[in-house]
């Protein structure tokens, strides 16, 4: 079993964009995606960087992930986005903390990096996707 939930009704026209987000914080989460589904993204949402990473192994693909670095589990959002960089290297990565001392981390691992809280994510991630770079 996958263990994520997906967005959109059946028979739905499929959306443009695909989005992991990766949140273990449930209402942060909630927020994220609401805002991403509100843009017209398809969102999939997990709480820990290894239900993401066990995802990613039955390929399923998504044009970014959205994820926190501190989760509970074994890996956490800096070792989920090495694994998206090795195995899905194509996605786009936005990694977000409350800390905001965590920053700089690695640019190559990352397309973006948020300090939360994050006001306009849905904004910030349609302009990483569509190539903006005044979106760092």
């Amino acid at each position: 079993m996958i263990p994520a939930y997906f967005s959109g009704a059946a028979g739905a026209e499929k959306a443009a964009r695909r989005i992991l987000i990766a949140e273990d914080e449930f209402l942060l989460r909630l927020d994220a995606a609401d805002s991403m589904r509100r843009f017209g993204w398809d969102v999939v949402e997990v709480s820990s960087a290894d239900e993401a990473i066990e995802l990613l192994r039955y390929n399923v693909t998504f044009d970014i992930l959205l994820t926190d670095i501190d989760m509970p589990g074994q890996a956490d959002g800096l070792d989920l986005a090495r694994y998206v960089r090795l195995h899905h290297p194509e996605m786009k990565i936005a990694i977000m903390s409350g800390n905001s001392e965590a920053q700089p981390i690695d640019p190559k691992l990352c397309e973006l990096f948020l300090v939360k809280p994050v006001w306009n994510v849905a904004e910030m991630l349609t302009k990483v996707i569509e190539g903006d770079q005044n979106a760092k």
